[in-house]
């Protein structure tokens, strides 16, 4: 899948807009357009506690939005809860790298992580979220070689 070179046009659009269902950096992705824009909100977000509040009104904007419920699940240390909806690849890839990390598989969810990264480029929040359990579990290091590659557009997901 390739990036878009142009920011899309509900990118920086408010939460509640009408606006096209992508993430951040142009992906598609599985959920309606206000779920979508607080998607972004999350991604863009300086801090874990700003990105839980954006990845709230996500989930309540579309209950069946994979990537909001899984990331939701993981930094809240929630049981990991059904998706129900089908999901594009990348959206798969993303839950089962989150997904492992919150499991305390931080090992395999960093290996996770690198093919994601090398498939789509820049993913803010798989990063923030296996950073952090990386980190609680005394093995924070082990991504700098990851995030110093990583392009400019995220700087504060870098740990």
């Amino acid at each position: 899948m390739h990036a878009n070179p142009d920011p899309p046009s509900g990118r920086r659009g408010q939460p509640g807009n009408a606006g096209p269902t992508v993430e951040d950096h142009g992906r598609a992705v599985t959920a309606n357009p206000e779920a979508a824009a607080f998607y972004r909100k999350a991604q863009q977000a300086v801090d874990s506690p700003h990105a839980v509040s954006a990845l709230r009104l996500a989930v309540k904007a579309d209950p069946g939005f994979g990537l909001a419920v899984a990331d939701l699940d993981a930094m809240t240390a929630a049981p990991p809860s059904p998706i129900s909806r089908r999901q594009i690849i990348w959206e798969r890839h993303h839950v089962e790298v989150v997904r492992a990390a919150a499991a305390g598989e931080v090992d395999r969810a960093s290996d996770l992580l690198r093919e994601l990264l090398a498939s789509v480029g820049c993913d803010p929040l798989a990063l923030r979220i296996v950073s952090d359990f990386r980190n609680r579990m005394g093995q924070g290091q082990g991504l700098q070689d990851l995030t110093d590659q990583l392009p400019g557009c995220h700087q504060e997901s870098r740990s």
